[in-house]
């Protein structure tokens, strides 16, 4: 049976903390089989965040890694396009626990997912999408994962506090993404300084659309400027601008071009495998 989003009644305040510490339970007790969260964020929007989670969810697939992604971008959530499987439906087992929609390997959970109409505007306040985020991981039948991919709205909002809090002790480590520019690098500090508050470890910073390598003659252009990142932060991989990718992306068709070979993609396994490093490391 196809799973639909639910409203609750309202509780009061004791009800409601009881609730939700039965909750944290539920959320501990799923995600048991959950080897590594790996929060994809990006200090602002536009950076192609979402694009790079599909990619390198699909990307540590090819390196044979179990994985699975929760779109957790509640009111922008671009992974079941990016996939491929926007008019596909999460189902139900008989005992109401969730079951990913699979695309390549790869299980996908996400809110649009749930939803009748696709076009269904989420006019949610924090404690709902907070509540929202935590019914997905508690409900999912997440099986044994290696790793979960995150995907984050842009920014340290709701959503981000809630990931890095409530699954703090499987927080294998945050991937920053983002492009090239001054502006960049001052508000990617913001989301370090973030992380370091909370104290969830960085594994590095993928610049995407990092340059444009000419077709004809060969020559790197740095379209958006020179990539500047903050200094002790671990550049994962720079990622260049493909105008393939771009055409395959809007047709939603990320994972029939990630089956060809490019610059692009073996970038994207680059960043992957340094990835898995960077998990090793902090091991």
């Amino acid at each position: 049976m196809k799973f639909r989003l639910s409203s609750g009644p309202l509780v009061d305040a004791g009800r409601a903390a009881k609730i939700m510490e039965e909750l944290l339970k539920k959320v501990r007790e799923s995600t048991s089989g959950i080897r590594q969260v790996i929060p994809v964020m990006s200090g602002k929007g536009g950076v192609g965040k979402s694009l790079m989670t599909a990619s390198l969810a699909l990307a540590l697939r090819e390196l044979g890694k179990n994985v699975a992604i929760l779109d957790a971008d509640l009111h922008g959530p671009s992974i079941p396009w990016l996939m491929g499987v926007v008019n596909d439906s999460m189902r139900a087992t008989k005992e109401g626990r969730i079951l990913p929609v699979m695309a390549d390997g790869v299980g996908i959970v996400s809110v649009d997912l749930a939803l009748e109409r696709k076009d269904t505007p989420l006019a949610w306040r924090g404690p709902i999408k907070t509540r929202a985020i935590l019914d997905l991981l508690s409900l999912t039948d997440w099986g044994q994962t290696e790793y979960l991919l995150v995907d984050l709205p842009p920014g340290t909002g709701d959503e981000a506090l809630t990931i890095l809090r409530y699954l703090k002790p499987r927080l294998g480590g945050a991937v920053l993404v983002t492009i090239p520019g001054g502006l960049v690098k001052h508000v990617v500090q913001k989301a370090i300084n973030f992380l370091r508050i909370i104290g969830a470890p960085l594994l590095g910073v993928v610049i995407n659309m990092a340059y444009f390598r000419c077709p004809v003659c060969g020559t790197r252009h740095e379209i958006f400027g020179e990539v500047s990142v903050p200094t002790n932060v671990k550049v994962l991989a720079e990622i260049p601008i493909d105008p393939e990718l771009a055409k395959h992306v809007s047709r939603g068709e990320l994972r029939k071009y990630f089956r060809l070979e490019s610059a692009w993609k073996r970038a994207v396994i680059d960043a992957a495998s340094e990835i898995l490093k960077a998990l090793e490391k902090q091991a």
